[in-house]
Order: C-alpha cells, then structure tokens, then sequence
C-alpha cells in the first residue's frame, strides 16, 4: 500500500504541472527603427538596420528581423532597451547589435493579449572616428593605384538614388580593361583595431553590375610594402533586367586586421578584375565610412 500511495501522489502532481494554463503574453510591434545624424561630419542618414535586440529589465528577451510583433511574457510596468541589429558583412547568420547605434530605452505598461507600437527612434554613439567619402567634394579621397586601366570619377547622382547629396563615384571598365584598385592613404586608419572583439566597421553604398573586392591593406617593419587581406567580394546587385539596384552593408574590419598583431600601418582597397573581359562593367558607390572608437 505504502508504494501505491506514492505513485499516486507523483501522477496527480504531474497532471497538475502540466495541465497548468500557459501564461498570456503581452506584445510589441516594431515597424522599423528612424535613424537620424546629428552632425553634417556623420555623412547620409543611409542605414540598413534589419533587426532589434529587446532587453526587458536588463535580461535579452530575443532578437527579431523587422518589421515585427513581438510577444513578451510580462505584464505590467518595465524597462524596455531596443537595440538596432544588422547583418555583419552582409551574412544572414551574422547578425549582430550594431555598437555604434545609440539602443532605445523607455519604460512600458504591458498589458496580456495586447499590442504596443513602438516607434524607436536612433543616432550615433557619442565620441565616435567618422571617416566619410560622399563624393561631394571633386577631389576623391581614394588613390588610383598604378596598375589600373581606369580611374574613378564622380558624377551627378541619378534618379534612381534617395541618398543625401548630389554626387556618387563610379568606376566603369570595358572589355579591354584588365583591372582596377584604389587605395586610401589615412594616418587615422593606423588605429585600426587588431582585436577580434573591438568593433571597427566600413558602411557603404553600392551598386554594381559585375564583382569587386574590398578589403585591407597592412604592412609592417619586415614589409617594406603593402599587402593586401580581402575582406569581402561583392556579388552583382543589378537585376535580371539590368536594372540598377542598391544596397547598403557593414564590413568588420577586425575580420581581416586581427590576423596583423604586428602590422604597423592599414588602408583600405576596393579592386575589379575583368578576368573574363566583360564589357560595360559599372560599380557605383556613396556614402563610405569608416568608424570605430579612437
């Protein structure tokens, strides 16, 4: 008797745990977050911001592509913290809370089975290095390296472009064009972090009908010149229709300067081969930057 009693109590406690009601969650909807600059020296207000990191009270409550509606299991008065999120170097599975957007911060009232819209509103990190080439000025802050068939120049924007200004660069190669590079040539970038873990990026807008590189350079005092370590190649973003279309991205520069403890110095590089003599190649760019924490 005494071991039928105890089983008897372990199924009525087990149906009592699971039987129980799951608990109603409260909801948020997130559209999408309003980034503005704060300074002309930030460049365009050009963001790609696919994501948001919610903290409640201080805890991750989970990460979610925009727009969204999203359940909490809360109720009543706490603290909310949106961080915007992107995809790192474009990549899917590389999402990540971007270091250099300030998070939303405010205070809720959640409510079961209701929906709160939010509208989260961001800007820049304070204290922050921004390097910018928009092109607004004649004279490119990138170098033609040597060995290219063809130079960069800056032309009116199209139509087709929303950004700030009135300026893009573009590099356009024919079928008997081999290649092109630029370089810069920035003291400040000397400063680029080494470690995996301290953030530096390059965001950018592209348009393009055929690959190119970009990536860094870096030497040191064993290496009288630069080397390059490509960071990325991009795929043509122009449609089946040859359609020009845009796109933004975030590169992180630590990728490829982490493998240089030693190097001394670092620029950056945007290089097309035509190794398959194509012909009307056009890559399109604006709003470059650099940032990272000096």
């Amino acid at each position: 008797m005494k071991h039928s009693w105890v089983i008897f109590i372990f199924l009525f406690w087990s149906c009592e745990t699971f039987d129980r009601p799951e608990k109603i969650p409260s909801f948020i909807h997130v559209e999408e977050f309003d980034f503005d600059i704060t300074h002309s020296s930030q460049g365009s207000a050009s963001e790609k911001i696919t994501d948001v990191w919610v903290y409640v009270d201080g805890s991750l409550a989970g990460v979610y592509e925009l727009p969204n509606t999203i359940p909490l299991h809360f109720e009543g008065n706490h603290a909310l913290k949106l961080h915007p999120g992107i995809k790192q170097n474009g990549i899917s599975v590389d999402r990540t809370k971007y270091p250099f957007y300030k998070p939303y911060i405010l205070d809720v009232n959640l409510i079961p089975d209701s929906i709160i819209w939010l509208y989260p509103e961001t800007e820049y990190e304070e204290q922050l290095y921004i390097w910018l080439e928009d092109f607004e000025d004649p004279q490119s802050k990138f170098e033609t390296f040597i060995i290219s068939d063809t130079d960069l120049v800056i032309i009116d924007q199209p139509a087709d472009i929303l950004f700030d200004g009135s300026n893009i660069g573009e590099i356009a190669l024919s079928s008997n064009q081999e290649i092109f590079e630029m370089r810069t040539n920035e003291l400040e970038f000397n400063q680029f972090p080494k470690n995996i873990n301290v953030p530096a990026f390059i965001e950018m807008n592209y348009a393009n009908n055929y690959p190119f590189e970009v990536g860094i350079l870096h030497k040191d005092n064993f290496i009288p010149s630069y080397v390059r370590q490509p960071l990325i190649t991009f795929i043509p973003t122009y449609d089946f229709l040859d359609t020009v279309v845009w796109n933004k991205t975030y590169l992180y520069i630590p990728d490829a300067t982490n493998f240089f403890p030693s190097a001394t110095e670092f620029d950056l590089y945007f290089r097309i081969q035509n190794t398959d003599q194509q012909d009307d190649i056009r890559v399109r760019l604006d709003n470059i930057k650099v940032i990272f924490r000096p």
